[in-house]
């Protein structure tokens, strides 16, 4: 148990951590692309597109981030099989298939970011399972409680 608390700590403060650096990005992603494609010699229309992509994928991204947090504290208060946890994995699994097609345009211009659409489409993938265990894992709870 004690190790749960601590990983559950550790994945909060990752999350805390990668919300700021969200939080950063949504201000310095234009002039760290317009950098950035200057430096590798791409054009105005590469940058056009990363900016492009990355602000249709911002939406999906920070509602993940949100999402992953309410399901730690759904972990955190023991409801770890309950309706509120399952929907919160479908909302999941959604966002991540939904920068699938957002992030297609992307790989016209940067062939190294076709593993985006790709994991995101796996990730969509592995979250669907895992959601319909838990709710199955929730039925039984169900059942169990109702049975004296």
């Amino acid at each position: 148990m004690k190790s749960f608390k601590r990983s559950t700590k550790i994945l909060f403060g990752v999350l805390v951590f990668l919300s700021v650096v969200f939080g950063l990005l949504l201000f310095l992603a234009p002039s760290l692309f317009q950098w950035y494609c200057g430096y590798i010699g791409r054009g105005i229309d590469s940058y056009k597109v990363l900016v492009l992509v990355f602000y249709l994928c911002s939406p999906s991204a920070a509602a993940t981030l949100i999402y992953l947090f309410k399901f730690l504290f759904q972990i955190k208060s023991n409801e770890i099989f309950s309706k509120d946890t399952t929907k919160i994995l479908s909302i999941l699994s959604w966002c991540c298939l939904s920068i699938v097609p957002l992030s297609l345009p992307l790989c016209t211009q940067f062939l190294a970011s076709l593993p985006i659409p790709a994991a995101g489409f796996f990730m969509w993938l592995f979250l669907t399972v895992i959601k319909n265990a838990f709710e199955y894992g929730a039925e039984l709870k169900d059942e169990n409680d109702l049975t004296v």
